[in-house]
């Protein structure tokens, strides 16, 4: 038993660090956990204090304890389940247990929602705000977390954001759901347990893998604006290994508007995919080998063209770009015995990126290409030691390399009158290393009191050395006399670190009037940012209520500026420091899900964003957002969908209050099983978006005094199959563990 004799020790470790440390943050913090610590003594020993009657009493006396299926999977290596989560560590632990604020989107949800559209999924959650920059398909994504860009993505433990960004936000139009098992949203302060950029939070996403006998699935769908997909997948476990093979070709007319030009028809969206998972298990299940290639290749249209001869844009069908990433992590995973694992993971994402205008009738003078081709690789090692139930210490080590190679060409000018026509080339190339320590110790007190803290040493050969301390705590009670009902009290601190993309620092044209021109004196950004919150359950979690408040201050923080030439009326584009930004808020959320056959979810979001040199809002983020989602299934062949979406007006740039108005999004969908049998299973799949047909405005263009829309209502219709070669009987059964 933990009383308050034995807390007296904790209490003056904690009072004597902030008279080492000097620091007035830190000794709030310590004074705030020393008040806690020692109010919790009775809490810590409750047990000791229980009189017999009233311990026989369960109206009276409800201690919590995890199930033990939660806090012990069935192998170390098994898939990951329904209230399991490991994206602050690559060991997994419970949703229960958590101390940071996260959402998880699992298969099942994926598998309702229907969307070849991650925008789609991804705003469905609390305080992530996902949009295409034109509104269509393919269009330039970015994704945000209580209000910003600096969001840390990764697939299977690597980083999947593109070096070679104009942004440091994350960009997901090339990845297609139908491959992904689950997404883990981590929202705030504790995103930088993960690594730099992650000030925002963590999207981890989890590539599918084979379970039981041999499966094949096949898709086919079709839809408005010219929208089809097509999609083959094999999969299966044998003994010691697993596959997942699959191939999607899925392709869109996107269906772009502007206020001023009405519907484009050349912003089709087209993206050929393929993605392999291979796991091979040693030594009795305690190890394992996996290796996740995952391959994407897209060409969008972009729609619109800029005329120097009439000074306006137009229709253009010969503006278009080309995608390509390819991203492997092959990783080895060991749990020698109960008390220690490691792993080691090698990882590479490479993205090639072309853009063409073209000339044409209305732009004689126009023609332009631009390639980069940008890399990552990563080794990242952790070693995990765990002491009976109550203590897991991690460390580790992160090596990352990014380059970035871009060549541009431009023919231009040649209608202006004061201009003679011009060429003009360019290429950059850039590269930077960091070398990443960490560690991180959990401590659970009696399945009670949760408590992290760790930090990050990250050295950079461009942006200097950074300590990023981060910690959190989760107090789970019981809630006084309510049977299956529980209280938790949760809160999290860290300073972590933003580095500039290679693009913002390298890339661009040189000695030119074009936009975007690399800043080699950008700084990193640095961030401090704290959260808090509380969550009440009933019903034995079925029925939840959760709000917190959010806060952040960055320094440095970077932003794009654009500058026009009072004669020329050429516009450039450029990268700076501002010198302090903040970010602060609310959000709340609500669920209920009774049973497997319904799920209910509603959040609501108040951001509150400033540019403190410009006093304007930082870009792309509503003030006000609610969304919800309904799942249901009322019977077993039946499964059905809706969603809906409402933010207020947000400004579209940091250096001007021009904004974009507020908007509604509703979808619905269904899901019915045609035919089931041992050997298959057919389902009717159909999706209607932008239900009430709205102007969903995405983004302004404010040279043009033009806006650009989402797709209006659309529908998506098709046919999915599951396949076992083999009938029921000769399956065999599942592997059992240990």
């Amino acid at each position: 038993m933990l009383g308050r004799s034995r807390i007296a020790g904790i209490l003056d470790w904690l009072l004597l660090l902030p008279r080492a440390t000097g620091k007035k943050s830190m000794k709030k913090i310590c004074f705030a956990l020393c008040l806690m610590l020692w109010t919790l003594g009775p809490v810590f020993s409750i047990e000791e204090n229980i009189k017999p009657e009233i311990r026989q009493n369960d109206a009276e006396y409800n201690p919590i304890y995890l199930d033990e299926a939660e806090i012990t999977a069935p192998s170390f290596f098994s898939k990951i389940r329904k209230d399991e989560i490991y994206t602050l560590d690559n060991y997994k632990e419970t949703l229960k247990s958590s101390s940071a604020n996260i959402d998880v989107i699992t298969r099942d949800d994926i598998q309702k929602q229907n969307s070849p559209s991650l925008a789609q999924i991804l705003n469905s959650l609390g305080s992530v705000t996902m949009q295409n920059s034109n509104g269509s398909d393919g269009s330039i994504s970015s994704l945000r977390i209580r209000g910003t860009d600096r969001v840390r993505l990764t697939i299977d433990g690597i980083r999947a954001d593109r070096p070679s960004l104009t942004t440091p936000g994350v960009e997901t139009q090339f990845i297609l759901s139908d491959d992904i098992e689950a997404i883990e949203v981590l929202k705030g302060a504790q995103g930088n347990v993960s690594g730099v950029n992650a000030t925002g939070g963590v999207v981890s996403m989890q590539t599918r893998r084979g379970e039981g006998p041999l499966k094949i699935e096949a898709g086919s769908e079709f839809g408005k604006y010219g929208t089809f997909k097509e999609r083959f997948a094999v999969m299966g476990e044998e003994e010691n290994a697993d596959y997942y093979l699959s191939t999607t070709w899925y392709k869109t007319n996107g269906a772009m508007r502007t206020k001023n030009m009405g519907r484009l028809f050349n912003d089709s969206y087209d993206n050929l995919s393929f993605v392999s998972n291979l796991g091979y298990r040693l030594f009795d299940d305690r190890a394992e080998i996996r290796d996740v290639f995952r391959f994407s290749n897209s060409r969008k249209g972009l729609g619109l063209g800029y005329s120097n001869l009439s000074y306006e844009y137009y229709n253009d069908p010969n503006n278009y770009m080309k995608n390509m990433d390819l991203s492997n992590s092959l990783s080895y995973s060991h749990a020698p015995n109960e008390i220690y694992d490691y792993n080691m993971r090698f990882g590479l994402f490479h993205n090639s990126n072309k853009n063409y205008t073209l000339e044409d009738m209305f732009a004689p003078d126009e023609n332009s290409i631009s390639k980069i081709d940008s890399t990552r690789l990563n080794f990242i090692t952790q070693h995990n030691f765990k002491y009976k139930d109550w203590n897991k210490l991690s460390i580790g080590y992160n090596l990352e390399n990014e380059n970035i190679d871009g060549k541009s060409s431009a023919l231009m000018y040649g209608s202006w009158p004061m201009f003679p026509l011009q060429q003009y080339n360019s290429s950059y190339d850039g590269s930077t290393l960091q070398n990443d320590v960490f560690i991180n110790d959990v401590i659970n007190i009696k399945d009670i009191f949760y408590l992290r803290g760790g930090a990050r040493l990250l050295s950079n050969n461009e942006y200097g050395t950074y300590i990023t301390p981060n910690s959190s705590a989760a107090l789970v009670l019981p809630t006084f006399k309510i049977k299956g009902a529980k209280t938790k009290f949760r809160g999290s601190w860290g300073k972590s670190v933003n580095t500039p993309t290679l693009y913002q620092r390298y890339g661009g044209f040189r000695d030119s009037y074009m936009a975007w021109s690399g800043n080699s004196a950008l700084n990193a950004e640095k961030n401090t940012s704290y959260d808090m919150g509380i969550e009440q359950s009933f019903l034995d979690d079925k029925l939840k209520f959760e709000f917190g408040y959010f806060h952040s201050k960055y320094k440095d923080y970077i932003s794009g500026y654009y500058e026009t030439d009072p004669i020329t009326w050429f516009t450039t584009g450029y990268y700076d420091n501002i010198d302090r930004a903040s970010i602060e808020g609310y959000e709340g959320k609500v669920s209920f899900e009774p049973n497997e056959k319904f799920k209910f979810l509603i959040n609501y979001t108040y951001t509150d964003s400033k540019d403190k040199t410009t006093g304007f809002s930082l870009p792309s983020t509503p003030k006000n957002r609610l969304n919800g989602t309904v799942y249901f299934t009322p019977f077993e062949r039946l499964s059905l969908y809706a969603g809906i979406e409402t933010g207020s007006s947000r400004t579209i740039s940091s250096t001007s209050n021009d904004k974009v108005s507020g908007y509604v999004d509703a979808r619905i969908g269904t899901s019915v099983k045609l035919v089931s049998t041992d050997n298959l299973n057919l389902y009717l799949k159909g999706n209607i978006y932008n239900l009430f047909n709205q102007d969903i405005c995405m983004y302004k263009n404010t040279l043009a005094n033009d806006e650009y829309y989402a797709p209006k209502i659309r529908l998506n219709t098709g046919l999915f199959l599951e396949f076992y070669p083999f009938s029921k009987d000769n399956r065999g059964r599942k592997k059992e563990r240990v």
